[in-house]
Order: C-alpha cells, then structure tokens, then sequence
C-alpha cells in the first residue's frame, strides 16, 4: 500500500496504459474480425470427405461434350457449389439443353449430390433469345431451378 501512495502517478499511468490497450484491442476485433479462419467459416467443414477430384471433372466434362450437343464444358468448385458452363451447339433447344443436367446428377454419388449446390450455366457461340439460361440446384432439393423462359 505504501508504493502505491508513493507512485500513485505511475499506477494511474499504468491502468490508463492498460484500458487504452484493452479499448484497442476491442477496436482491433471489431473492425478487423478473425482473420484465421477461413471465408466461408465452418460452413465447409466436411468438405474433405465429399472432395470431386480433378479427374472426376474432367470425366464429367467429357461426358457433357460426348453426345454432340456441347461443344465445351468446364467445371469449377467453389466452396461448396459446383459450378459448370457449357455452351450447346447453335441449333440446340432450350429443353435438350436443360437435360444436360442430368449427365452431371448420373456422374455425381449420393453423397455428393447432398453435399453441393449446383450451378449450370448454358450458353451458345451465337446470339440467341432464349440463351443463356441458368439452372440452380440445392443440395436438399431433387430437380433443378431455371430462369424464366425468354
């Protein structure tokens, strides 16, 4: 207690240094939130167990194109949704275009399909009015939702 009385002024200047550190590092966290974890957060977190391999796209991407009615398909994952342009040939339907989704839901296991979103996006080399057209599937959900009709 005697030191205290005897350097108050430098107690008083170390709890002040203290509640400026303190407000600091408040400041810190709220404006720059945790920057150690990841993007999505735990939204991921199983991911590892249900990964589609490079050579499992390329499988799919090929089979998209095999039939003839694709001329190019690319698959990216990005988080947990699966995405995949393809563009159809000119003279293809909106409806044959529609059922190229199917290749993708054959390729993919159970586990997968529960696992990932996925977001079809099929366009043509030439202009056309009822083109491009966009298809989303929730992983808890059986069929695909498309834009409206053009």
């Amino acid at each position: 207690m005697e030191f205290i009385k005897k350097n108050k002024f430098v107690c008083i200047a170390i709890a002040v240094f203290l509640v400026v550190i303190l407000l600091l590092v408040q400041i810190k966290n709220t404006f720059f939130p945790n920057e150690e974890h990841a993007i999505y957060g735990n939204r991921l977190e199983g991911s590892d167990k249900v990964k589609i391999s490079n050579s499992k796209k390329k499988t799919i991407e090929s089979s998209i194109t095999s039939d003839g009615i694709a001329k190019k398909a690319t698959i990216r994952v990005s988080g947990r949704i699966i995405e995949v342009m393809i563009t159809v040939e000119a003279e293809t339907s909106v409806d044959v275009a529609k059922s190229l989704t199917d290749i993708i839901t054959k390729r993919l296991t159970s586990e997968e399909k529960h696992f990932y979103d996925i977001q079809v996006f099929i366009i043509k080399e030439e202009k056309s009015s009822n083109f491009p057209i966009i298809g989303y599937k929730h992983h808890k959900k059986k069929n695909f939702s498309w834009t409206k009709n053009r």
